[in-house]
């Protein structure tokens, strides 16, 4: 009878420490919305902003005894979801995994989800804390119900899977002067939709798929770009090449943004 007793209490005991092993602890969450992004982000709102953000919601957790940040963003459609995870996501160790879109680095798990932009830091970098961070931003979206994202057409015969780190969508001047300064020049001004960005397989080549809102502003900036940079265009985009003599400097974050 003591031997059962004893054995049932380790059992009772063992499952209890499984199951406190696998919970996640939330140590803080914040939520934020519109302009309150401006003091919690120290003026890196802008950006955000640009995209639509609606809203924050940032977590400190721990789970299987490494610490965790996780950043859920609430943007108004997956096209600006996309937009903001592509601004911040350069240099994957591994990208698109499972046919999603995500971006596995040295410290951080960045993915998108329907209209949500999901980023989650890991600051001891480990192996352990890299192999769980998908299940831990799952614990938070895997409820949320996909919408896919809508890539041009015109894009796939040009751009080759992994997007990720590669395809960028930009939503105004702030990104598209970040990305190419000579497009932001040409485009100042204008009403645009967006643009889609990302470098050709020619070396040193760019290449953009600019969404307008009608058929005057196109013909407009037709007018600017050289008949042989013009790839192909309709009555609202242009597919066109575009290259700055000096390059926006390489960024090298080990966060991958």
């Amino acid at each position: 009878m003591k031997q059962l007793l004893s054995t049932i209490c380790f059992l009772l005991f063992f499952s209890l420490n499984v199951s406190a092993e696998d919970d996640i602890t939330v140590k803080r969450e914040r939520v934020f919305t519109g302009t309150g992004l401006y003091g919690f982000m120290n003026g890196g709102a802008d950006l955000f902003l640009e995209y639509g953000v609606k809203k924050l919601t940032t977590r400190d957790l721990v789970y299987m005894g490494e610490s965790y940040t996780l950043d859920i963003y609430e943007m108004p459609t997956p096209e600006d979801a996309y937009g903001i995870y592509s601004v911040h996501t350069f240099r994957c160790t591994q990208a698109d995994a499972d046919d999603e879109i995500n971006c596995l680095s040295t410290y951080q798990f960045q993915t998108v989800k329907a209209n949500l932009y999901v980023s989650l830091v890991f600051t001891s970098g480990s192996d352990k804390a890299k192999a769980n961070a998908k299940s831990v931003i799952l614990r938070y979206i895997s409820d949320i119900e996909e919408e896919k994202i809508p890539f041009p057409e015109q894009l796939q015969a040009s751009v080759s899977k992994p997007y990720s780190g590669k395809l960028k969508f930009l939503r105004g001047s702030i990104s598209i002067s970040g990305a190419q300064l000579s497009l932001s020049k040409m485009l100042e001004g204008e009403l645009i939709i967006g643009v889609w960005f990302y470098p050709s397989d020619t070396e040193g080549e760019n290449r953009a798929f600019v969404l307008f809102n009608d058929a005057e502003t196109t013909d407009a900036i037709r007018e600017k770009v050289e008949t042989d940079n013009i790839i192909d265009s309709g009555d609202t985009w242009l597919h066109i090449r575009c290259n700055d003599t000096k390059k926006p400097a390489d960024n090298s974050s080990p966060f991958g943004f």
